[in-house]
């Protein structure tokens, strides 16, 4: 159901209209987790999707999201136009055209400013009048640029530096035209049922990927942590003549890399002269320090700061390592100078620096295969958001939003590309911010596009940025990359248990992946080499296979892809994932389980005053917990047959009230078998308020039957509990054998859920 905006709000004061009535004393209060003996101080309340915050909040609110971004998106453009700085092998011709420092400068805040004008956009989420879809999302979701074209473009800009003899510029101009042709991807799949989407790219497929990709970064945030980039791959040798490849071309003009001998100098030392003065070799410990104490930094304030100061950890530790490095010297040399912060300009925008657009078709698979991962994870971070928000995540306008996310990453693709910006996704990270804010308000978005489109036209911010030291941008970089890790393992584990025919993909995948990253000229020297007969359709197929299977997140999504697709899919295997339609069931009969691990319910995704229907199994009373945040029903299943000598035909009714199960109480000898029950209707649930909560060990309890002293043993499939394991921790219930469940998902929306069955229960 669409949202109902009030079109006449109330009056409010000028204090109101400014500062709004925000608890700032929860904000910023840090917290000493060891000390408070379980006290914990209460959340502000929540602020909904279209509530006033007033204009100060609104700002502060947007303040924490720009900078619980801001180190997410500047990280891909410094790693881009690194690139640009150094010279070709054997010479002293620089790859860049222009000041390559100046190159950098403006990526970095071309992507500020993209970033801004497409979360603007997103957070509005414009209807498309005449048509049942929107632009953006319509709520707090902001815009960043994506880590998983890094790889993409690092590989295709090197290609065509030093195999085709382009300058960087070139290059990355070549790169941007080949981006803002395959963004058109999100746009078609925004049209397309989300379903099918999931269907052909699982989890599985899409955690793998995220998870590589994030394996991949990681080395590049290490080398900037030990110095950077150029000096890692140079670190150490004597000088003398080494092999190298140097660009040629075959008469018929098809280019190679020709084998040479290349004169190479002592190792480099790390360290750029128009950011610093100290220049030492790759890994040294003053480099090691810098970059170690902004990580600690991260995990400090993540212990102990405000929700605040949790929110912008990253950039807190950034700028805490940078004032360290300002304030210190190594014999009397500065690690930063501000040379570039003094000549930047005070005001810029997007085109002052233009790159020639051009195609590259060998680029063209890979980059589907990003933004096909891309919007899987946006349907993916936007229903979380909708959730954060307390909105429906399925019917029409939850279906809507997540539609309107991924039409505007496509056209935020486009855009950027134009705007010679790397191409933008939606961002996961203020998802975290409103989970500790309790503010999900569309004005503290529409701040942070603010904040962001601000930081992105100052001149100064862009120098500033550039002028950080490798090692401390190498300590941040490290933990971002690792959390790029994390998500995809989460993806992975949330959506698709690991049974046999899940590991057996993750681990074909990752074989071929993990084998590609380590040693990458497995792909690259000979396995189809360029010969002189070699036409330039020919080179292209050549060229884009090669670069898919030597890019470890591309070999093993393509891996996972197919061999999801042709494996197939064991129904009765426990954990294997089910489309549950509303009062649907799941058998999972001799799975084997003995138990169902406890369950941490989350209520308050529900208003409490909602009343949800139950169904019922055979007269056996249902019990409500919450799984993965969506309410759901278990009893035993009575659908697998019994002999009459030992179990009745059919389980006894439920009593209204189960008592809870006793450890010490003797029990009482089981009654004869009864007739089966009528069929009952279904019943309305009770509010949520006084349903068990996950501390009730009755509530994960098979109820006794009515006849005073009834066992349970006499249902089918069951088995006295354990005294061993009776009466133990009360906040994890011991559940008996059965050898059926059931899951059953009550009538809450109209849509289906994907729920993993017993495993993720």
């Amino acid at each position: 159901m669409a949202d109902v905006v009030d079109a006449t709000p109330p009056r409010r004061s000028f204090r109101e209209l400014m500062l709004g009535n925000y608890d700032f004393k929860y904000l910023c209060m840090p917290v000493f987790p060891y000390a408070r003996k379980g006290r914990t101080q209460a959340p502000p309340r929540f602020f909904g999707t279209y509530e006033f915050l007033g204009l100060v909040v609104a700002l502060v609110m947007g303040l924490q999201h720009a900078l619980a971004m801001v180190g997410g998106l500047i990280t891909p453009p410094l790693l881009i136009s690194n690139l640009a700085f150094g010279t070709r092998p054997g010479t002293n011709t620089p790859y860049s055209s222009g000041n390559p420092a100046d190159t950098q400068r403006y990526l970095v805040q071309a992507s500020l400013i993209v970033c801004g004008i497409m979360t603007f956009f997103q957070v509005l989420g414009a209807r498309i009048r005449g048509t049942p879809y929107q632009f953006g999302a319509g709520i707090l979701s902001c815009m960043g640029v994506s880590f998983t074209t890094v790889p993409i473009a690092t590989s295709v800009i090197s290609v065509l530096m030093k195999e085709q003899g382009h300058t960087f510029e070139q290059a990355y101009g070549i790169f941007l035209g080949t981006v803002a042709a395959c963004a058109v991807i999100p746009v078609f799949l925004s049209f397309i049922p989300i379903r099918i989407i999931k269907k052909v790219f699982p989890p599985i497929v899409c955690g793998v990927t995220i998870m590589l990709i994030g394996v991949h970064l990681i080395g590049a945030g290490f080398k900037n942590w030990g110095g950077g980039a150029f000096c890692a791959d140079n670190w150490q040798h004597p000088p003398s003549p080494r092999a190298c490849f140097l660009p040629a071309t075959y008469p018929n003009g098809t280019s190679y890399l020709a084998p040479n001998s290349c004169w190479v100098g002592p190792g480099v030392l790390c360290g750029d002269k128009t950011k610093t003065e100290v220049f030492l070799p790759f890994g040294a410990q003053q480099y090691i320090g810098l970059g170690f104490l902004v990580f600690v930094t991260i995990i400090i304030l993540e212990i102990f700061g405000s929700p605040f100061m949790r929110n912008a950890s990253v950039i807190l530790a950034l700028l805490f390592g940078y004032m360290i490095a300002t304030c210190v010297s190594w014999e009397g040399k500065k690690y930063v100078i501000t040379d570039k912060i003094d000549t930047a300009p005070v005001i810029t925008f997007l085109w002052t620096t233009t790159f020639p657009l051009g195609f590259y078709a060998p680029a063209v698979i890979p980059l589907c295969i990003v933004f096909i991962i891309t919007s899987i994870e946006t349907v993916g971070d936007t229903a979380a958001t909708m959730e954060a928000s307390r909105l429906p995540t399925d019917g029409e306008d939850g279906t809507r939003r997540i539609k309107g996310a991924l039409l505007n990453d496509g056209i935020s693709g486009i855009f950027s590309a134009l705007a010679t910006s790397l191409p933008l996704t939606t961002f996961a990270q203020n998802n975290g911010v409103i989970a500790l804010t309790n503010v999900a308000s569309r004005q503290a978005g529409f701040a942070a596009a603010f904040w962001l489109f601000l930081l992105g036209i100052l001149g100064k911010v862009g120098a500033w940025i550039t002028t950080i030291p490798e090692s401390v941008l190498g300590g941040m970089t490290t933990f971002l990359f690792a959390n790029v890790i994390a998500s995809g393992i989460k993806i992975i584990i949330n959506g698709d248990p690991l049974t046999r025919r899940s590991r057996f993909i993750l681990a074909c995948s990752l074989a071929l992946a993990f084998g590609v990253e380590l040693v990458p000229q497995w792909a690259t020297l000979n396995l189809w080499p360029v010969t002189p007969d070699m036409n330039s359709a020919v080179r292209g197929i050549r060229d884009a296979i090669i670069l898919v299977i030597s890019t470890s997140f591309t070999c093993g999504a393509v891996t996972a892809l197919i061999l999801n697709l042709i494996i197939p899919k064991d129904q009765g295997a426990p954990g294997s994932l089910k489309q549950l339609d509303t009062g649907d069931s799941v058998d999972v009969s001799g799975s084997g389980h003995s138990d169902l691990p406890p369950i941490q319910a989350k209520m308050d995704a529900y208003p409490s005053s909602s009343s949800l229907p139950v169904k019922q199994a055979s007269g056996i009373a249902d019990k409500a917990i919450v799984v993965g945040g969506t309410l759901v029903y278990v009893s035993p299943s009575s659908s697998r047959p019994s002999t009459p000598s030992s179990h009745p035909s059919t389980p006894p009714p439920a009593p209204s009230a189960p008592p809870a199960p006793s450890s010490t109480s003797p029990r009482p000898p089981s009654p004869a078998p009864v007739a089966a029950p009528p069929a009952l209707a279904p019943p309305t649930a009770p509010p949520l308020s006084q349903l068990p909560g996950p501390e009730d060990p009755s509530a994960f309890s098979r109820p006794q039957s009515p006849a005073a002293g009834a066992s349970r043993t006499s249902w089918p499939g069951s088995r006295p509990q354990s005294p061993a394991n009776a009466g133990s921790d009360p906040r994890r219930p011991v559940m008996e054998s059965v050898e059926s469940w059931t899951l059953r998902i009550p009538g809450r929306q109209s849509s289906s859920k994907v729920l993993p069955v017993v495993d993720s229960v």
